[in-house]
C-alpha cells in the first residue's frame, strides 16, 4: 500500500510543501526512511530521511525539505494510522464451526469466526466482526460496523452500539460484586440490570464491564477503556473519557464527560467525578471532585494541595536533620 504525500497532506486538509513523494509506510523518527512518513511532535536537532514530515504548524522548516503543517501533530497521527492499518479482519465470511442460534438475527455482510457462539435472540448489525470463540448471549444486541476479537463474552443484557471495539478476553454483563451480611450467612444480590456500551466505545484486553444491579451501567459515546480495568457495577461513565490500564470504578460511581484516568486509579462506589477531571496515576479517589481539577496522590488530592504536601514533608524532612545536627553538635 502506498500514498502520494500529496494525498496525505489532502486527507489531513492542509498543504504540501515541496515536491509529492511516494508513502510507504508511516515510521517513527528512529526508524524511518526514505518512503517513510514521520510525525514530529517537537522539532528534533537533527531531522530524519522521510519522503515527507508531519509537523505542528510554524514549525520553520525550510521549503527544500518536504513537510505538511498540522495544527495538532497527535491528530494527524491518529488519522494517518488508519490509513496505514494493514492487519488482517477480526473474521470473514462465516465459520462453519460457529454455532448460532435458530432465533438469532444477523444483518447483512456479518462475518463470525471460528468456534463463536451466539445466542437465543441474539442481534448483530451490520458489517460486524465477530472473532473466534467469542460469546454471545441470548437477547444480546450489537450495533453495526463493531469489532470483537477472539474470547470476548458478552452476557444477557449487554447492548452496544454502532462501531464499538472489543478486545480479547473482554467480559460485559458479568454480575457486579453484590452480597449482603446475614445470620445465615452471605447473600448474594442477583444483578438484573445490564451493560449498554454507547457508540465508538473500545474496551481493552481482559478488562471487565460489569452489569447493574437494577439499572444498566451505562459507557457513553467515544469513550476508551485501556486494559485490565474493572468498571463495577451501576457505574456511568460520560462521553469522550480516557481510562488508563488496571484502573478501577467502584459500584454506583458516576464519571462525566470528558474525565482522564491515569494507569492503576482506584476510585471507590458511590462517588460523584465532574466533567473534565483528571486523575494522575495510582491515585485512590475517596470523595467527590468537582468538575474541570486535577487530583493526585494515595489518597487523591487536589494538585495544588499536593504539591503543597509534598513540599511541606521535604521541608520537615531538612528540618528534622538540622534538628539532629544541633542536637549532635549540642
Amino acid at each position: 500500500m502506498t500514498f502520494s504525500s500529496a494525498n496525505l497532506a489532502e486527507l489531513l486538509d492542509a498543504e504540501l510543501t515541496g515536491e509529492p513523494r511516494t508513502v510507504a509506510c508511516l515510521s517513527s523518527p528512529e526508524r524511518s526512511g526514505p518512503d517513510a512518513a514521520v510525525v514530529l511532535f517537537e522539532k528534533p536537532d537533527t531531522l530524519p530521511e522521510a519522503a515527507v514530515l508531519v509537523v505542528r504548524r510554524g514549525a520553520g522548516l525550510s521549503e527544500a525539505t518536504p513537510h505538511i503543517e498540522v495544527p495538532d501533530p497527535k491528530q494527524a497521527l491518529a488519522r494517518l494510522s488508519r490509513q496505514f492499518d494493514t492487519r488482517h479482519p477480526v473474521a470473514e465470511g462465516q465459520h462453519p464451526s460457529a454455532v448460532i442460534h435458530s432465533e438469532a438475527k444477523l444483518a447483512e455482510d456479518v462475518h463470525i469466526g471460528p468456534g463463536a457462539v451466539i445466542g437465543a435472540g441474539a442481534q448483530i448489525g451490520a458489517g460486524s466482526r465477530v472473532g473466534a470463540r467469542v460469546v454471545i448471549g441470548p437477547n444480546v444486541i450489537i450495533g453495526p460496523d463493531c469489532r470483537l476479537h477472539p474470547g470476548v463474552t458478552l452476557y444477557e443484557g449487554t447492548v452496544l452500539g454502532a462501531r464499538v471495539t472489543l478486545h480479547s478476553g473482554a467480559v460485559i454483563g458479568a454480575d457486579g460484586f453484590g452480597y449482603v451480611a446475614s445470620d445465615k450467612g452471605v447473600l448474594k444480590v442477583h444483578h438484573l440490570g445490564g451493560v449498554v456500551l454507547a457508540d465508538d466505545v473500545e474496551i481493552g484486553a481482559n478488562t471487565c464491564v460489569d452489569r447493574g444491579t437494577l439499572n444498566d451501567t451505562r459507557i457513553g459515546p467515544r469513550s476508551k477503556i485501556d486494559n485490565l480495568c474493572q468498571i463495577g457495577h451501576n457505574v456511568v461513565i460520560g462521553s469522550d473519557c480516557f481510562m488508563a490500564g488496571s484502573s478501577a470504578v467502584g459500584g454506583s460511581t458516576v464519571l462525566g464527560d470528558r474525565v482522564v484516568v491515569g494507569g492503576s486509579v482506584g476510585i471507590i462506589d458511590h462517588l460523584s467525578i465532574g466533567d473534565g477531571v483528571q486523575l494522575g496515576a495510582r491515585a485512590l479517589v475517596r470523595q467527590d471532585i468537582p468538575a474541570g481539577q486535577r487530583w493526585l496522590g494515595h489518597p487523591a488530592k487536589e494538585m495544588r494541595a499536593y504539591v503543597r504536601d509534598q513540599s511541606l514533608l521535604t521541608k520537615l524532612e531538612a528540618f528534622l536533620h538540622e534538628q539532629a545536627a544541633l542536637k549532635d553538635g549540642g
